[in-house]
């Protein structure tokens, strides 16, 4: 690059520059020196100046081009609530036994109306309480046959298979929560969004490339187009029309960048992806032949570390959720 220098007028910041050089140099040995000494430092001091200023832009490196991108954080929310710890645990079982504690008495009119065969079989039953274990001072206090000083016993009649209906057995059916580990956690199905219920699942793709193969999917943002257009077409591309997703805003929750390769033989000298965040909430994600997408999963945020770089890792890590 050849820099031409045009002689002009000094700007007031290169003559306050130039003024630094020329105090110091008007007094020598207590005595002033002449104008014409003063003026040739004063010209020697704007050449230096000058040639330093030229030579500072000459080396200064080229403008930087970037591929603006739009990326996808599609998440799967939890579906149960997570398990509790042995505090919680603790905390909810004393809470349950006060509840029954404090209780009036067990609604037997409710559950066996009065005058009924069932509810003669109930009371018949139950255990009779006196009150006569109490201490001499003791005042007793018994309501419905429930000394309410302690726990009320609850005793049910036996059930009478045969004479039972399809209805009646309803009653008694024990109710059996589904289990919390699914068919997907047993086989460790990664493509599955029937694992980890109580985590929150995050879409990593992988394509065919030599490094940095697990990323979020990630799109360029064509002309005349914005964040939020571009990811609505990634998602359309990439996983197909099977999907119920809701975009939870418009403004990027996270952002990354890197340079390209000399060998990668792109028009521009690196990427800047700014990540958007999406939900799914029902259908499956399918990979297009056209996306270049070779597999995909859903993982949890302790999983992704094991399949991206640290550096895009430290990127992502703060926009995710830690349950």
């Amino acid at each position: 690059m050849t820099l031409r220098h045009v002689p002009g007028p000094l700007r007031p910041h290169t003559v306050g520059l130039v003024e630094q050089f020329v105090r110091p140099a008007r007094r020598q040995g207590g005595r002033s020196i002449g104008t014409a000494a003063a003026k040739e430092i004063t010209t020697e001091a704007e050449s230096s100046l000058l040639s330093s200023t030229t030579s500072s832009v000459a080396e200064s490196p080229a403008s930087v081009a970037f591929k603006i991108m739009s990326g996808l954080i599609l998440c799967r929310q939890p579906i149960v609530t997570p398990e509790l710890t042995p505090f919680e645990s603790a905390y909810y079982n004393y809470q349950s036994e006060l509840q029954k504690r404090l209780m009036w008495t067990f609604p037997k009119w409710f559950y066996y109306p009065e005058g009924t065969l069932a509810e003669r079989q109930f009371s018949s039953v139950q255990p009779t309480v006196d009150g006569s274990d109490r201490t001499e001072f003791e005042k007793p206090d018994i309501v419905f046959n429930r000394d309410r000083r302690s726990k009320q016993e609850v005793v049910f009649p036996e059930r009478d298979v045969e004479r039972e209906t399809e209805e009646s057995a309803k009653i008694y059916a024990k109710i059996e929560p589904r289990s919390r580990i699914t068919e997907a956690d047993k086989t460790i199905d990664f493509r599955s969004l029937e694992r980890k219920l109580d985590r929150t699942l995050y879409l990593l793709v992988k394509k065919d490339r030599q490094a940095n193969e697990w990323k979020f999917p990630a799109a360029e943002v064509l002309n005349g187009e914005s964040l939020t257009g571009a990811a609505k077409r990634l998602l359309l591309h990439t996983g197909g029309p099977n999907m119920n997703t809701w975009l939870v805003s418009n403004t990027p929750a996270a952002y990354h960048h890197y340079p390209y390769k000399p060998e990668d033989n792109e028009a521009y000298d690196g990427a800047k992806i700014f990540y958007l965040k999406s939900r799914i909430f029902a259908g499956t994600f399918v990979p297009q032949k056209e996306s270049g997408i070779i597999d995909y999963a859903w993982l949890t945020k302790d999983e992704i570390p094991d399949y991206v770089h640290k550096g895009y890792w430290a990127s992502m890590a703060n926009a995710l959720s830690k349950q």
